[in-house]
């Protein structure tokens, strides 16, 4: 067993940084099409299972509140952390919202990967957390952009995986409830970047 890679749902949270009304606009329609039905499924999965969910939005004056599907499917989980800096990390709140939750493992999806998602994902990791990145539920403006920040997360010690996967690593079987729940989610995901 490498530790680090096996999230579960009692041992991982879910990070959805950014994806806001300006920030999807500025994004390849198809690609964020696809990034937000990913998204959207791990919402789902993460709401059978019970995983706490956390959401950013940078600059909301500037950028808008996060898209009304999003917002839809969280419900009453919508509780934005304000912030204007790029990582996260950098607001106070930030950190101190996870602490009760006690969870060290973080499947992260998003926008911009270069910038929020990447400084986020880093300073997740200096400070203790395994983070997971969910590739087909991030993106970036510029597709060099995006696979440059996967890359460079990667090595920064970042599991870079798939919406599917982690959905899966969450559930661990077959047969459950919740399994029966989960799986019909994804017969007819899309493919992304």
């Amino acid at each position: 067993m490498i530790t680090g890679r096996n999230i579960n749902a009692s041992n991982s949270l879910f990070l959805i940084i950014d994806i806001q009304k300006k920030l999807a606009a500025a994004m390849d329609k198809d690609v964020f099409h696809k990034v937000e039905n990913n998204v959207r499924l791990l919402i789902a999965t993460c709401n059978i299972l019970k995983v706490p969910i956390f959401l950013t939005e940078q600059y909301r004056k500037g950028l808008g509140p996060t898209v009304d599907p999003i917002i839809k499917d969280l419900g009453n989980q919508y509780k934005p952390m304000e912030k204007v800096i790029f990582s996260a990390c950098g607001e106070p709140a930030f950190c101190n919202d996870f602490k009760p939750v006690e969870r060290k493992y973080v499947f992260i999806a998003g926008i911009e990967a270069h910038v929020c998602v990447l400084q986020t994902a880093l300073d997740m990791i200096a400070n203790g957390f395994y983070v997971h990145i969910a590739r087909d539920a991030v993106c970036s403006r510029y597709k060099e952009d995006w696979k440059t920040a996967l890359e460079y997360m990667r090595d920064a010690g970042a599991v870079v995986t798939t919406t599917e996967t982690v959905a899966f690593q969450l559930l661990q079987k077959a047969g459950t409830p919740e399994f029966k729940a989960v799986s019909p989610l994804f017969k007819n995901k899309g493919r992304s970047q």
